[in-house]
């Protein structure tokens, strides 16, 4: 879903993104602009405005689901076929609309072609029950068009498109089965079709296979029921490519929520001339620190939810485990003060980037390197950060430096979910996290060793997956081996060397050839994302690379003039544990 919901961003919008990039969209008029599309009457169903099923295309009948967005939709005679005409509806049954903003192709890029999002929280009353902060979210999209006309350009709601072309996508929770429930309007080229997409419990199967997937025929994501006995298919929903934890995301989760309306630092719009349609959600805009709460509060419902986690219960033992080993869903750290501050003298590397913060509960959040020395390493790489539609916008980074891919705080409660009810314990979720230590994502070696874990969570399966380590060759699993086995390897062992670590690179960070070195890896990271298995979904992955445009892009190749050192190549490089350096790895 976003980019929260990354979802919304969940759902990819390839269709409407080449649309939109490729000038397809027409000059119209200011009036044009600010007309809505009129509401169309929904073909007879018994019961109003027809919701279809993703997965069998046919109208879901009046009352199969729960939540409050199917209950409104589905009570009307008329069916809000965009967004603007979905959230007017929702404001006269007396919801309250809380809209978030992100600018997509960067803070400072708003023109020529800017593209925007809204992403809203609903609160209220329906019908006596209360939808609380994190129940129930829903996206939608701007583009700044040029008015050859007027001689402006125009910020406006994507209100109608090509077919398929993405005009809305909601994520809300539905209390009858304790989960979230996913859905969109699709355009049709004269409005829009409303589509359930799956729950939560359906991205559970749809992503049964990623990062345990041993047999290179089937799919890493889901399997169509239809084709089950071909061993073909696709995922359920495509909102599993983004929402692999089952609720809403937001990938700028924490401070700075770089791209993101701030109410200390709101979006620059330029000159660009507002729609009157979208001016009232501009001026309700709530800060990004509280929308990224209420995206934590959803989550937070949906891991206490006993319905939900009794469904995890039933999965094999590496499916409830593979957030611990492996990764699920991405977050995005950076520094905190935007790397054109004229008063900024440092640049804040996110601890999340050396080692994962979990071994590190009271240590320091960044490594700080002097401004100037991160600068010349980007220089030294030839860093731009810049949009092809966008050329007056170029510059060497993004607004915030040093933006790193870390580990996603939906994983990290997840995991203490599942310490909580007991499946694991904390030491166990330690000693896996100390495997490969100076890879907090994306370790080859450490999620290699999911497939070791036994498929049933009996009483013995810790022994038996002792056993399997025993005999595996992999240095890996000798070492979670010992961290298991081995009493003095505990909790504070593994702290202890952590902490041991961010001393030396702090200290190192008064270098410039290792600061240069750590922006390399910090390139390879960003690729490592991009090429992982979460980011093979077929209808698209969680960074949506064709619609946003998140790092810059650092001619690594080039620089050193030798294809050997060219550090874009997943796991190329990696950050020695005891110099702090970064080095040609040996996977």
């Amino acid at each position: 879903m976003m980019n929260t919901m990354s979802s919304p961003q969940c759902a990819v919008r390839l269709s409407w993104v080449r649309h939109v990039l490729h000038g397809a969209i027409i000059s119209m008029t200011l009036a044009a602009w600010a007309m809505p599309v009129r509401a169309q009457e929904n073909p007879p169903t018994g019961f109003g405005c027809g919701i279809q099923n993703n997965n069998t295309g046919e109208t879901l009948p009046a009352g199969a689901h729960g939540d409050p967005l199917f209950k409104i939709v589905t009570s009307q005679k008329f069916c809000p076929n965009n967004a603007l005409e979905f959230r007017n509806l929702v404001k006269q049954l007396g919801l309250k609309l809380n809209p978030a903003m992100v600018a997509d192709r960067g803070f400072n890029n708003p023109l020529p072609q800017g593209l925007f999002s809204f992403f809203e929280a609903v609160t209220g009353d329906y019908e006596g029950n209360k939808i609380e902060p994190g129940d129930w979210f829903f996206g939608h999209f701007q583009v700044a068009v040029n008015n050859n006309t007027a001689g402006t350009s125009v910020l406006q709601e994507q209100n109608q498109g090509s077919d398929n072309a993405l005009l809305l996508e909601s994520v809300v929770w539905d209390p009858t089965i304790g989960m979230f429930r996913f859905y969109e309007i699709r355009g049709n080229g004269q409005g829009g079709t409303w589509f359930y997409r799956g729950s939560s419990l359906d991205i559970l199967d749809d992503i049964k296979n990623v990062w345990r997937n041993s047999n290179p025929g089937e799919p890493l994501f889901g399997r169509n029921p239809d084709l089950a006995k071909q061993d073909q298919g696709g995922p359920r929903l495509r909102c599993s490519g983004c929402h692999m934890n089952g609720g809403p995301i937001m990938k700028e989760l924490a401070f700075p929520h770089n791209m993101w309306w701030r109410k200390e630092r709101p979006l620059p719009l330029g000159s660009l001339v507002i729609q009157p349609a979208i001016q009232g959600i501009l001026d309700d805009v709530v800060d990004a620190s509280v929308f990224s709460k209420w995206i934590d509060d959803g989550y937070t419902k949906l891991f206490s939810s006993k319905r939900y986690m009794d469904e995890r219960g039933k999965l094999t033992l590496q499916e409830q485990l593979r957030v611990i080993f492996c990764e699920q869903e991405v977050n995005l750290a950076s520094d905190t003060t935007p790397l054109g501050d004229p008063n900024a003298k440092v640049v804040q590397a996110p601890v999340g980037f050396f080692v994962d913060p979990r071994l590190l509960p009271d240590g320091p959040k960044f490594v700080e390197i002097k401004k100037d020395l991160y600068v010349n390493a980007l220089n030294h790489f030839q860093s731009q950060f810049f949009d092809v539609q966008s050329s007056d916008s170029i510059g060497i980074d993004a607004d915030h430096g040093f933006s790193s891919p870390v580990k996603s705080h939906s994983d990290m409660l997840l995991a203490e979910a599942m310490v909580k009810a007991k499946i694991v314990d904390m030491e166990f979720v330690i000693d896996v996290l100390a495997v490969d230590m100076t890879r907090p994502m994306f370790s080859k070696e450490r999620c290699n060793l999911l497939q070791l874990v036994p498929d049933r969570a009996d009483d013995d399966w810790l022994e038996e997956f002792k056993g399997r380590l025993e005999a595996s060759s992999s240095p890996a699993a000798a070492e979670l081996l010992a961290n298991l086995t081995d009493p003095k390897r505990d909790i504070a062992y593994h702290q202890k060397q952590a902490a041991a670590l961010v001393k030396t690179l702090q200290k190192n960070a008064e270098n410039q050839d290792i600061v240069t070195g750590w922006v390399r890896l910090l390139s390879q990271r960003r690729i490592e994302v991009f090429r992982s298995q979460i980011s093979q979904h077929p209808q698209g992955q969680i960074f949506e690379p064709e619609f946003r445009l998140l790092f810059p892009t650092l001619n690594l190749l080039k620089a050193d003039q030798n294809e050997s050192a060219y550090g874009g190549v997943p796991d190329q490089y990696w950050l020695n544990p005891e110099t702090g350096t970064t080095e040609l790895s040996a996977q």
